[in-house]
């Protein structure tokens, strides 16, 4: 892969007010249901990358999601990501599906994940082609939303790659004229923006028809969770049931195929947080290939259960010691943003380039021809030197800790703690922190652990009370529920929340 690096001030640019951009005239009855809570399911890209996308892959992917009974736990959408179809539009400008991969067409393949009873998804681009080279969707995005009407396809991720409006108004008219024709021509489709960006959040939030958005770069590496967390700290108000949710990305497991793992200990944490903040679940790793510990972290219905639960109110930090943080402007291949086979990749070259044009003003240098080795030289010295701030701007996870909380529809509260430093650490959440997080202290309330799926010892009620755990480094967690009953709870979720 490879990109055009962008100035930050391009991305800087304020946006402008988004109310006419896109249609916000209510959805029609049979669509109003779609996206009200967050999307459950499987994508291939964690996973296959743009190797071994075909349709006997994709229906064998769905029986596994339905043998493995994560179908049956929520995990019902079959995403396809980038690489399923050709370089070129068709005659008429249509996506085309890849024909080694597709030889039947994707009809056929589409058929057959509804037939197992599930949902089937699909990925297009905002730009004149993919992330990974394929057609884009630019300037045909009414012939590509009648293409995935025809099929039957139930949900668009929707790329940001190779567009040429990079400034935020640009990005969003683009997303705009996509949304437009999804109206127009399969309503009922589930729409997820992939910009990368946290404003997304307030620009497209309650727009009908949009349902949830990126906001920030790939979760490949712990760095990266650990920074799209921080940024939806302050997301927390555009999400819920008829507002859409923010997409912090997909989930990464420890096993399988997949070109991207987490140790154990974070890739379960990584889900507890998502469930925490009400986020989308997209398995990255195929369910015949997960070991036991992957399966027993995607298969807990009690975290599903925070996750979905019926208010789809994002949870909040209600304690944290971790440093002030600015969310990023992502882009494509931007240092802080690119995927780490990508960063890895675009290191390898630079290097090479800059060894070889070294090499070449040698050269030039001997044969007398000084001024075109000087400008040799220098763009050698640009090379060299941009391998060490693409290696600068990688993420940083500090020692520090946090603590979340969810209210959820049964007025009970769900809490997690999580521990992003590297040594171990006992994260707290005194009676100040409880009240924080609306948890009422008049009386003692059961405790559960739900990763660990046990009962823990009643939380006392007064000025006293306090919940801790001793948390293991790089990302130990502890998720509980506390209470959960049939009367409101006071604190600073209200009770309209609940109506």
């Amino acid at each position: 892969m490879a990109s055009v690096l962008l100035p930050i001030a391009l991305l800087a640019t304020p946006s402008r007010s988004t109310s006419s951009i896109f249609d916000a005239t209510p959805v029609a009855d049979a669509a109003a249901h779609v996206g009200r809570l967050p999307a459950m399911g499987y994508n291939t890209w964690n996973d296959l990358r743009c190797d071994g996308v075909s349709g006997a892959r994709i229906v064998a992917l769905a029986e596994g999601l339905v043998a493995s009974g994560l179908a049956a736990r929520g995990f019902t959408f079959l995403n396809i990501d980038d690489c399923w179809h050709e370089e070129l539009h068709g005659p008429g400008g249509e996506l085309v599906p890849a024909a080694a991969a597709f030889p039947e067409g994707l009809g056929p393949v589409v058929d057959a994940v509804h037939g197992l009873g599930l949902k089937f998804g699909i990925y297009a681009d905002r730009g004149f082609f993919t992330c990974a080279f394929r057609a884009g969707s630019r300037g045909r995005e009414a012939t590509h939303a009648r293409q995935f009407a025809a099929w039957g396809v139930d949900y668009l991720k929707y790329d940001s790659c190779w567009a040429p409006n990079v400034r935020r108004r640009g990005a969003l008219e683009d997303y705009a004229k996509m949304h437009r024709a999804l109206r127009a021509h399969a309503p009922k489709i589930q729409f997820s923006l992939c910009g990368w960006s946290g404003w997304y959040a307030p620009a497209v939030s309650a727009v009908p028809g949009v349902h949830s958005w990126r906001v920030g770069a790939d979760c490949d590496e712990w760095g990266n969770i650990y920074e799209v967390s921080r940024t939806m700290e302050g997301l927390g108000d555009y999400a819920g049931p008829g507002r859409g949710y923010n997409d912090p990305d997909m989930l990464v497991g420890t096993s399988g195929s997949s070109s991207v793992h987490l140790t154990p200990t974070q890739s379960r944490t990584q889900f507890l947080l998502w469930a925490v903040m009400a986020a989308p679940l997209l398995l990255g790793t195929a369910p015949g290939d997960m070991n036991a510990w992957d399966f027993e972290t995607y298969s807990n219905e009690a975290v599903i259960a925070i996750d979905q639960d019926p208010l789809g109110v994002q949870g909040a930090v209600v304690q944290s010691d971790c440093p002030a943080h600015a969310p990023k402007d992502n882009w494509w291949c931007s240092p802080w943003s690119m995927p780490r086979d990508v960063a890895d990749v675009w290191t390898s070259l630079l290097f090479t380039v800059a060894a070889v044009v070294a090499a070449t003003a040698a050269l030039l240098g001997l044969a007398g021809r000084r001024k075109t080795a000087a400008c040799c030289v220098a763009f050698a010295l640009w090379a060299a030197s941009y391998t060490r701030v693409i290696a600068g701007a990688r993420p940083v996870v500090p020692d520090c800790a946090q603590v979340w909380a969810k209210p959820l529809a049964d007025f009970g509260v769900a809490l997690l703690f999580v521990n992003w430093g590297g040594a171990n650490a006992t994260v707290a959440c005194d009676a100040a922190c409880l009240v924080r997080a609306g948890v009422d202290l008049g009386a003692p309330l059961p405790v559960a652990d739900l990763a660990g799926r046990a009962a823990l010892p009643d939380l006392a009620g007064g000025v006293d009370a306090r919940l801790a755990a001793d948390l293991a480094g790089d990302g130990g967690s502890l998720l509980v529920k506390v209470g959960g009953r049939a009367a409101p709870l006071p604190g600073p979720w209200g009770d309209t929340l609940r109506s």
